[in-house]
């Protein structure tokens, strides 16, 4: 006989010795009255929401999901039916708590309809393979947000809660007693009031289908064109939300935020480095012959591969990602001034997503490490001490592909009511001039170069057209005698009229146009034919 026939029978002589019991009380008149001054209400917990959190056009991001909950009363029939319905292994645990009595709650997969189990269609507050989980976050133990939006706002989550209770007339013993109705409260409702985010849940599906496709530790940031709000944001390795335990001593650290952390920046800042220039007064038609390396104070500093480019021009330098050409490019112009357009297009500052959520402000160099000669030469192309963050790069991006104006990135849109009407509602803020038009005519002309011709060209898209440029950047950490880089891909599309910045990084990886260009071109192509 198996422990699940065994279970059942034990069950079935406990109920029936309890049933002679109650039929010698009854029959006695003392105990009668005993038993009824001892009854009492005993209250079950079915389900306990909070509230919602959702993307830009009110689509849930948590709470998306659902899953049955019986409310059982224990007995005779009600253990018979999930005989039927549950594993031998489910049925062996639930024993001691069908033996003990009480009403009790349990998942099921499916409706049951039967006297003294009663279904609720209940609310998961997260998959196990959940959307934007670093931003979104995960709760404690308590049902308290630990990390994410959920812990920014948290007060406010926790103040939309609801319950499903079920309430039984009991026994001394909390059992329940036959013939007395039940009180069913569900305030669920309260769960719609919540949180709204920025992000696109489309956007956000598209960029994580990409992302699940080619990065192993990266990120991906796609912000929208002029306004920097953030469609999308995602990390890998990702974790599951479920399950936080399992993945907090992991090598990888899938907890960490990858889109917000900084990293060594590499030719991506080249950008910044033609901006300065452009804005200082240099025409792009500044000509420099790249023999493949350039000696500064003593120090040869080579392109990539110590390839020649021979005689190049500001947007062929770009086109091309020509090192050579940048650190002769920034001997022309003030350090003051190079060091300030860097700041002024969004780098060694910290951007505050939601209360107690920032991005790192990564590192800038000072301007007296600037005087040194060979620190301004690793500074003209992205190396020495510098180091960003992909939101920082996807802001960068957005202001070239908006004309010249910075705007910092946005992540909270407002919160709404049970009715999902705005209760407070965010009010654009206007970019800030960082380049004048024509610098940022004549940068996008230049990614377009790259994009078309030059570093970038694994990720030109089929439609729509694009600008973009690469990164590779040295860490100085190596491992089995090979140096570890970072790649980097950042641009925006479609050309004419841009509607996305999208900056693509992994830690690793063969170069940013091999690695992540690809990425790229997979989020433009799949959002250009949603833009349709």
């Amino acid at each position: 006989m198996g422990k699940r026939t065994i279970a059942f029978f034990s069950f079935l002589m406990l109920g029936m010795f309890f049933s002679v019991l109650m039929v010698f009380r009854i029959s006695n008149g003392t105990e009668l009255a005993q038993t009824a001054e001892q009854q009492s209400n005993y209250k079950l917990t079915v389900a306990a929401t909070r509230g919602t959190i959702y993307d830009c056009h009110l689509s849930a991001l948590t709470g998306a999901d659902y899953q049955y909950v019986a409310a059982v009363v224990p007995g005779i029939e009600t253990t018979a039916v999930l005989n039927r319905v549950l594993s031998a292994s489910r049925m062996d645990s639930l024993y001691e708590t069908l033996s003990a009595g009480r009403p009790f709650t349990l998942r099921i997969p499916s409706k049951i309809e039967q006297e003294g189990i009663d279904v609720f269609t209940v609310q998961d507050r997260y998959p196990d393979s959940g959307t934007a989980v670093h931003l979104l976050g995960y709760l404690d133990g308590s049902g308290k947000g630990a990390s994410g939006i959920e812990k920014a706002y948290d007060s406010l989550l926790s103040s939309q809660q609801g319950r499903i209770t079920v309430t039984y007339k009991v026994d001394a013993l909390n059992r329940v007693l036959a013939g007395e109705e039940k009180q069913v409260s569900d305030t669920t409702a309260r769960k719609n009031s919540g949180v709204v985010l920025t992000l696109d849940k489309y956007v956000q599906t598209v960029a994580e289908q990409a992302a699940d496709e080619y990065l192993t530790k990266g990120a991906i940031v796609v912000l929208e064109v002029p306004t920097g709000k953030i469609r999308a944001m995602v990390s890998r390795p990702s974790y599951n939300q479920n399950d936080v335990a399992s993945v907090l001593k992991a090598k990888d650290s899938p907890l960490l935020n990858r889109a917000v952390s900084a990293y060594s920046v590499g030719s991506v800042f080249k950008l910044v480095a033609a901006a300065t220039a452009l804005e200082y007064g240099i025409s792009p038609d500044y000509t420099y012959d790249c023999t493949g390396g350039i000696n500064v104070d003593g120090g040869v500093f080579h392109c990539y591969n110590a390839e020649s480019h021979g005689t190049e021009n500001m947007k062929q330098a770009i086109a091309n990602s020509c090192n050579t050409y940048f650190v002769n490019l920034m001997q022309q112009v003030p350090q003051e001034n190079f060091l300030k357009m860097a700041g002024t297009l969004g780098f060694g500052r910290a951007f505050q997503l939601a209360p107690g959520i920032s991005s790192g402000e990564g590192v800038l160099p000072s301007l007296k490490s600037l005087s040194v000669p060979r620190a301004l030469a690793n500074f003209s192309f992205g190396q020495g001490k510098l180091t960003a963050t992909p939101l920082q790069v996807a802001a960068m991006t957005n202001a070239i592909a908006s004309g010249g104006l910075f705007t910092s990135p946005s992540l909270y849109e407002g919160t709404v009511d049970e009715k999902l009407q705005y209760t407070d509602q965010t009010q654009q803020v206007q970019g800030e001039r960082a380049v004048s038009e024509n610098t940022a005519r004549l940068l996008r002309e230049f990614m377009k170069a790259s994009i078309e011709e030059g570093t970038s060209h694994a990720g030109k898209p089929d439609h729509g057209g694009a600008g973009a440029k690469t990164a590779t950047a040295q860490t100085g950490q190596y491992v089995d005698g090979t140096e570890q880089v970072e790649s980097w891909f950042t641009g925006f599309f479609p050309y004419d009229h841009p509607q996305y910045a999208v900056t693509v990084f992994e830690e690793g990886g063969d170069g940013g146009g091999r690695t992540c260009g690809p990425v790229f071109k997979e989020i433009a192509e799949e959002l250009y034919r949603a833009l349709g």
